[in-house]
């Protein structure tokens, strides 16, 4: 009976140290990293298997050529030659999603593709029984992921094979199949919903039984000080959201004053900066919009408090001489911006709002989408504002519109 397959070098975070380990038949090399090094402990890793594997790079046979190495070259062709943090950030998740490949591909041959191996990466992925990888000895993985998660991991695997395809020309292209896509969530708020959302983010509790705010007498019961304090970035957020349909990202790194690395608010002309003139285009298109009527008063209320603000923490000495906060969404404690995804504080602002899991921070975009077909607002105009093709729109939300198929419904009218 064969014995079992070794596992290919990887990163391992060991607590104790407080570093990521290579760890390589039950040796443990260490990467010098901390948790937060991600691209140096990738690149330990990627110096530990260069030391003991000959690069197979170059290979134009798919049957000789490493996938770890058309990994590795895809990741080198992508690591951002500047310093913008954004870019730096977007290839930080580039090398995750990579590492995630390498540990179940890592000892294979592109010329091993198959669709059934596409399928194993699937189960594996997912955490679903399978015997080809059992005879293949590759081991469960510790943290599962939706197929719609390993279907990503395989679009980059794509890319990779394309990329290397593209510079040295393989004799074959093997066909990767990608589990079938689902469509993507279109949960939307009703105005009543989205009351309440922004309510519970100012640290009121929504009292579904009696459908109304919880009250202790005559008044209204709100959440402890430091609770709403904790919540006011997300109340703004859930503001912008609602009334500019930006996604969360450029709604973090929205600034309040001009600059060409992010997106900012030009309150004099009420326009909405969705990018920098430097940052480069997406297909996430984030093109200049007018403010709504509705979130002006918000965003000129927000700057005077933001520039009180920024004169007491200077004076406190937390901010340096001349330096004033710049960011719409900022922390409360130190004007900085929001280091992560509000993840925690919207967690419980859903639950005082007695909504579900089903409301995402995506969901307000989606909302504001609805709202202005539901509004029987001109689609080109609306496609405009939002980002969006035509086509898009039409497809996501056009359902939404007063208009829709009218006149086709009219068609079967009265008799002649």
């Amino acid at each position: 009976m064969p014995g079992r397959k070794a596992k290919p070098p990887r990163l391992w975070y060991r607590e104790d140290d407080q570093s990521w380990i290579v760890l390589d038949r039950g040796k443990q090399i260490r990467t010098g990293c901390g948790r937060d090094d991600i691209e140096g402990a990738s690149k330990a890793l990627e110096a530990y298997i260069g030391g003991k594997h000959a690069t197979t790079v170059g290979a134009t046979d798919p049957r000789i050529l490493a996938i770890a190495d058309v990994l590795t070259f895809y990741e080198a062709s992508k690591r951002p030659k500047g310093s913008d943090a954004r870019a730096q950030a977007q290839h930080e998740l580039l090398l995750i999603r990579l590492l995630d490949l390498n540990a179940f591909f890592g000892q294979m041959h592109v010329g091993d593709i198959k669709a059934q191996l596409c399928r194993d990466f699937v189960d594996w992925s997912t955490g679903t029984a399978n015997e080809n990888n059992k005879r293949a000895g590759i081991p469960p993985r510790d943290k599962t992921v939706s197929d719609q998660t390993a279907r990503r991991r395989l679009e980059d695997l794509r890319a990779a094979v394309n990329a290397y395809h593209a510079e040295h020309v393989l004799n074959f292209v093997p066909k990767i199949v990608l589990p079938e896509k689902t469509e993507g969530r279109q949960r939307w708020l009703t105005r009543n919903e989205a009351a309440r959302l922004l309510g519970a983010a100012l640290g009121y509790i929504w009292d579904s039984e009696r459908e109304t705010w919880k009250r202790e007498g005559r008044h209204l019961v709100r959440r402890e000080r430091w609770i709403i304090n904790r919540r006011r970035p997300a109340a703004r957020f859930i503001l912008v959201g609602l009334y500019s349909a930006r996604r969360e990202e450029t709604i973090r790194r929205t600034q309040w004053l001009r600059t060409t690395t992010h997106p900012w608010m030009n309150l004099d002309a009420m326009i909405y900066q969705g990018r920098g003139a430097e940052e480069r285009s997406t297909k996430k298109r984030r093109p200049p919009a007018k403010v709504a009527n509705r979130l002006r008063p918000h965003l000129k209320r927000w700057r005077a408090i933001d520039a009180r603000r920024s004169e007491a923490l200077r004076a406190a000495g937390i901010m340096k001489t001349g330096e004033e906060i710049r960011f719409v969404v900022n922390r409360m404690h130190d004007g900085q911006p929001l280091a992560g995804k509000i993840r925690s504080a919207w967690e419980g602002i859903l639950e005082d709002a007695g909504l579900g899991e089903d409301v995402v921070r995506h969901s307000l975009r989606h909302t504001a989408a609805t709202w202005l077909m539901q509004q029987g607002t001109d689609r080109w105009q609306a496609a405009g504002w939002l980002g969006m093709t035509l086509e898009q729109l039409e497809n996501g939300y056009g359902h939404h519109h007063p208009d829709f198929q009218e006149e086709a419904a009219e068609a079967f009218g009265g008799r002649r």
